[in-house]
């Protein structure tokens, strides 16, 4: 199959989004009182997130698989992926079929955690700090934070797009420089397939490629200098 690769789901991870990933539907049923209540819960929620991404990052114990699965733990224990992955198709919503849904969703999954953390692993110096939060409508918290580089480059904000879970909370979306990803990330996955012929089967072949490319490159032996340089 000719999947067309000019509109690829990754166009949106460039290393100044990334970094703010890095330390970083119906849905819910609490009132608008109860949710600006869970404040602290949620800064407290997205704090320690921040904090465990840059701990994986700074290990130097960590082999590039092990960065993996610590990273596939955190993202994705902490994010709604199924709704995450469903919303990313958009229109295209009920165009697989069952078992096409189920193994598309368990490709976001891997593509979260292999092809994030293969451009993350740069990253290890950065402080970050959660500015505040807010009750988005009645069910959902936004909550703002704050990268800063010590090169003194820009600082990068980013906000990021709660659902409450019960007791916890779940990543659904996060804003930096503007955009929020998951709405980015649909808009790359529903070109793939509206470019190829409207056939889910193009969607889950160019994420099998990417994942398998992010794979490549974390195997890869690396080049003797070339830690620390900048791109």
């Amino acid at each position: 199959m000719n999947v067309v690769a000019t509109l690829s789901p990754l166009s949106f991870l460039n290393h100044r989004l990334l970094s703010a990933i890095a330390v970083c539907g119906a849905l819910l049923f609490t009132a608008a009182p109860a949710t600006a209540a869970c404040a602290p819960e949620a800064e407290q929620f997205i704090d320690k997130i921040g904090t465990d991404a840059l701990n994986i990052l700074r290990d130097p114990s960590n082999s590039p698989k092990d960065r993996e699965a610590a990273f596939r733990t955190l993202l994705v224990g902490n994010s709604d992926i199924r709704r995450i992955a469903i919303f990313a198709l958009g229109q295209y919503a009920r165009k697989p079929t069952p078992e096409q849904k189920e193994e598309y969703i368990k490709l976001v999954e891997d593509f979260i955690a292999k092809v994030y953390v293969t451009r993350l692993s740069e990253y290890s110096d950065e402080t970050f700090e959660v500015l505040g939060s807010r009750p988005k409508g009645k069910k959902e918290m936004l909550v703002k934070s704050r990268i800063t580089f010590p090169s003194g480059r820009d600082p990068v904000e980013v906000e990021w797009w709660l659902l409450r879970n019960g007791d916890c909370f779940k990543i659904f979306d996060v804003k930096v420089v503007g955009i929020w990803l998951a709405q980015e990330q649909r808009s790359s996955f529903t070109s793939v397939i509206r470019n190829n012929g409207n056939q889910f089967a193009a969607l889950i072949e160019h994420l099998t490629a990417q994942i398998a490319s992010a794979e490549a490159e974390r195997d890869a032996p690396q080049e003797t200098g070339s830690v620390g340089q900048s791109n």
